[in-house]
């Protein structure tokens, strides 16, 4: 009986090790305000909720597969996005007509809070809530 049971719990652990949250384009439509971004792998002060509303800094993703960053009343970056498993791909519009390209991985997400971030150097990771 012990046989049996070490593979079933390894196979259990295993799918359940491998679960990453999935994201598809509908789930993200709509207005998603910022509460919290950290800094976790450099020493830059992580943004509070209360700077972060007095900034109005939310992320819109669009039925036509565009996005909107908006920080301080302004579009801060702009451009096109997918959802691709547990990451959304971003194709920002710069200002000097070229794009530059990079993604948000999704750690978290429900109909109501996501929380993605950055990879590199200067890592962020956000947490916002649906309007």
């Amino acid at each position: 009986m012990t046989k049996i049971k070490l593979p079933v719990f390894f196979t259990c652990l295993c799918l359940l090790l491998s679960c990453k949250p999935s994201v598809n384009p509908g789930g993200l439509y709509g207005k998603w305000d910022y509460i919290k971004i950290e800094h976790p792998t450099h020493d830059r002060p992580d943004i509070a909720a209360a700077e972060l509303k007095q900034q109005g800094a939310s992320i819109e993703f669009l039925k036509d597969n565009t996005f909107v960053i908006m920080w301080g009343g302004n579009a801060l970056s702009k451009g096109k996005f997918a959802a691709d498993g547990d990451k959304i791909q971003l194709n920002e519009n710069l200002p000097d007509g070229t794009t530059r390209s990079f993604a948000f991985y999704i750690t978290k997400i429900s109909d109501t809070e996501i929380t993605f971030e950055t990879k590199g150097n200067e890592n962020s990771r956000v947490t916002a809530v649906k309007e």
